[in-house]
C-alpha cells in the first residue's frame, strides 16, 4: 500500500517513496526521454521528474496542463528546485485528462474582464491559490484571538427586516409576502446576544448595494464582528489594536513563505498604542497638506490613504461628527455633536475596521430611530436590550478581504476574494 501524502508535508518524507494526487500545473519536456512537471494538490506545489522508463510515462507525456494525476516516487531534497524538493517518479497515472484549449483560456496580458470571467481557472494559479490559503489562516488567527479573549462565536441571520447602516445600500429580498434584506452587518443581533452570552463575535458575509468602483469595495464581503459588554471607548480601541497585533504576529510566524511569494518584506508588528487622530485633527492635517475638507463632510477613500500613507503605520480616526454615523452610535458626553466612533486605517488600503460605542440609553435609541423614520416595531427586539439590563457596550467590523489586501500588498480587492461581486459582476 503506497503512502499517500499531501505536498505541504512532503519535506517529512525525504528519502521515502510516497504517492501524491493532484493536477499538472506546468509541464516541460527535457529532450525526448524526460518530463518535468509541477504538480499541485491544493496544499502546495512540487516538481516531479519522469523518465521514459517509468510506467505511465507515455500517457502523461500526451497530457495537457490541468490533467488530474497520481504520481508515485521517491522524495529528494533539491535546492535547484523552486520548491526545495522534487519527486523522482516511479509510476504515474492520468486519472482525468485535460483539453488542449486550456492553453487558450488565459494569457499573460488577459484583460481584467477576462480574468474575472475565468476566475474559476485563475484561482488555480500559485498566487491566487495562496491568497485563498492565507485567508483560511487569517480566519484561524481571528478565532484564536477570540478564544484567548473569552468571546463566544454565534451565527446571526443573513436575511433581516431591520437595516443596520441605512436604507440606501440594502439588497431587497422577496420573503413570501414581505420585503426583507440581506444584512449589511450582524451588529444589531450581536448586541441582542450580549445579555445571554457576554462578549460575542461572528464571521460571516455582509452585503452592501454600493455603487463604488474602487480597489477596496465589494458588494458581498466577509466580516469579522466582535461585540463587547461593560467596556468604554478606550477598551474598545485597545481590543482592536490587540486584534491587529495578533493577526500580524501569527502571519509573520506561520506564513513567511506566502509573504515571500508576494514580495512582502516590510510587514511589522504595530506598536501599541496606535497613532490616533480625531476627525477635527484630521481636517487640520489635510489643510496643512493643501487639501480642504469642509467640516462635517466624509473623508473619502483617497484622502484616507493619503493620511495613513503619510504616517506609514496604522492610524485610528476617532470622534466623528454624529450626523455621519448610524443611529446606534453613542455620543460624547461633553459634546453631543460627536459620535464615539473609530475607523482603523492601514497603509496602502485605508479603512479596514469601523466601529464604536453603542447608545445604551433606551429613550435616546428610540429618539434616534424616530429621527430616521424607522418602523419601531421592526426594532422592538433590538431596543429591548436597553429596556431590560442595558450596559455600556461597543464593537466593530473588520473587513477580511481588505485585511488580506493589506497584509499581502495586493493591488485590488478583487484578488482577495474567491468570486468577487461588483456592480455588473454576478458571474461566475
Amino acid at each position: 500500500m503506497e503512502k499517500v501524502v499531501r505536498i505541504s508535508q512532503i519535506e517529512k518524507y525525504v528519502g521515502e517513496s510516497v504517492q501524491i494526487r493532484g493536477w499538472i500545473h506546468l509541464r516541460r519536456e527535457h529532450g525526448k526521454h524526460m518530463l518535468f512537471l509541477v504538480v499541485r494538490d491544493g496544499t502546495g506545489f512540487i516538481q516531479v521528474v519522469l523518465r521514459d522508463n517509468v510506467k505511465g510515462y507515455e500517457e502523461v507525456s500526451k497530457s495537457y496542463r490541468e490533467a488530474a494525476v497520481i504520481i508515485t516516487g521517491n522524495v529528494t531534497e533539491d535546492k535547484r528546485s523552486p520548491y526545495g524538493y522534487e519527486i523522482r517518479a516511479e509510476c504515474a497515472k492520468v486519472i482525468s485528462p485535460s483539453q488542449p484549449t486550456i492553453e487558450e483560456e488565459l494569457q499573460p496580458d488577459s484583460s481584467v474582464d477576462v480574468l474575472l470571467d475565468k476566475r474559476h481557472l485563475v484561482i488555480r494559479g500559485e498566487k491566487a491559490s495562496a491568497v485563498l490559503r492565507y485567508t483560511d489562516k487569517l480566519l484561524r488567527y481571528i478565532r484564536e484571538f477570540c478564544v484567548e479573549k473569552g468571546l463566544t462565536e454565534v451565527v446571526p441571520p443573513i436575511i433581516t427586516k431591520a437595516a443596520c447602516e441605512g436604507g440606501a445600500t440594502l439588497f431587497p429580498v422577496k420573503y413570501f409576502d414581505e420585503t426583507a434584506y440581506l444584512t449589511q452587518s450582524s451588529q444589531l443581533y450581536l448586541e441582542a446576544v450580549l445579555p445571554a452570552l457576554g462578549n460575542v463575535y461572528c464571521i460571516q458575509k455582509s452585503f452592501r448595494a454600493e455603487q463604488h468602483r474602487t480597489r477596496r469595495h465589494l458588494l458581498e464581503y466577509y466580516h469579522f464582528e466582535p461585540e463587547l459588554a461593560f467596556i468604554d471607548f478606550e477598551d474598545l480601541i485597545r481590543f482592536a489594536e490587540e486584534n491587529i497585533i495578533h493577526i500580524v504576529k501569527r502571519t509573520l510566524e506561520e506564513d513567511y513563505k506566502i509573504l515571500e511569494l508576494f514580495g512582502v518584506e516590510d510587514l511589522e508588528v504595530p506598536r501599541q498604542p496606535f497613532k490616533r487622530l480625531t476627525y477635527a485633527e484630521a481636517l487640520d492635517f489635510f489643510k496643512s497638506m493643501g487639501v480642504v475638507i469642509e467640516p462635517g463632510m466624509d473623508i473619502e477613500e483617497s484622502k484616507e490613504r493619503m493620511l495613513v500613507d503619510h504616517f506609514g503605520e496604522p492610524v485610528f480616526l476617532i470622534e466623528f461628527p454624529a450626523e455621519q454615523k448610524a443611529f446606534y452610535f453613542k455620543r460624547k458626553e461633553t459634546d453631543g455633536s460627536v459620535a464615539l466612533a473609530m475607523d482603523l486605517l492601514v497603509p496602502t488600503v485605508g479603512e479596514i475596521i469601523g466601529g464604536g460605542m453603542r447608545e445604551d440609553d433606551y429613550d435616546k435609541i428610540i429618539l434616534r430611530l424616530k429621527e430616521i423614520k424607522a418602523n419601531l416595531d421592526d426594532y422592538r427586539w433590538y431596543t429591548d436590550f436597553r429596556k431590560y439590563g442595558s450596559v455600556p457596550h461597543g464593537g466593530y467590523g473588520l473587513g477580511i478581504e481588505r485585511t488580506v489586501e493589506w497584509i499581502l500588498r495586493l493591488e485590488h480587492i478583487r484578488d482577495a476574494t474567491l468570486f468577487p461581486r461588483f456592480v455588473n459582476r454576478l458571474l461566475p
